[in-house]
């Protein structure tokens, strides 16, 4: 499987955790291993298991660059795209910072809308200037 389709993949299992109450995180990757709705590759586990872990410091670098905003005011569907950018972004020396946030905003324009995606885009550079 591309990339792509595991960032994907990845995306909709999060957002999927992101309404669980009741659900261990391992139980979403593994029912849905089982079931195969969504195809789980090694990639796609990497970036659940890895957003999942590293959660805190993800959403304490979202808060940072927020001008105006609480992370709170965001919709599961961007907030989960911009957690699998950060994540990439900070976590994965392979992945350059353009191709995570032009990844993040192409699952935004899929999955939300064009305002969305231009405010994520927002987010992510101002993200990723700091880092550098």
């Amino acid at each position: 499987m591309v990339r792509t389709k595991a960032r994907e993949n990845a995306f909709l299992l999060l957002f999927q955790e992101s309404f669980s109450k009741s659900q261990d995180s391992s139980e979403i990757l593994d029912v849905n291993s089982e079931i195969g709705e969504i195809q789980v590759d090694d990639y796609c586990k990497k970036l659940f298991n890895g957003v999942v872990s590293h959660k805190d410091e993800i959403d304490s670098v979202i808060e940072k660059h927020l001008v105006r905003w609480k992370k709170n005011r965001l919709s599961k569907v961007a907030l989960t795209a911009i957690r699998i950018a950060l994540y990439e972004m900070y976590y994965c020396d392979d992945i350059d910072d353009s191709v995570a946030i032009s990844q993040a905003v192409i699952l935004l324009k899929k999955y939300d809308d064009e305002k969305a995606a231009s405010f994520a885009n927002g987010v992510l550079g101002s993200c990723s200037r700091d880092r550098k």
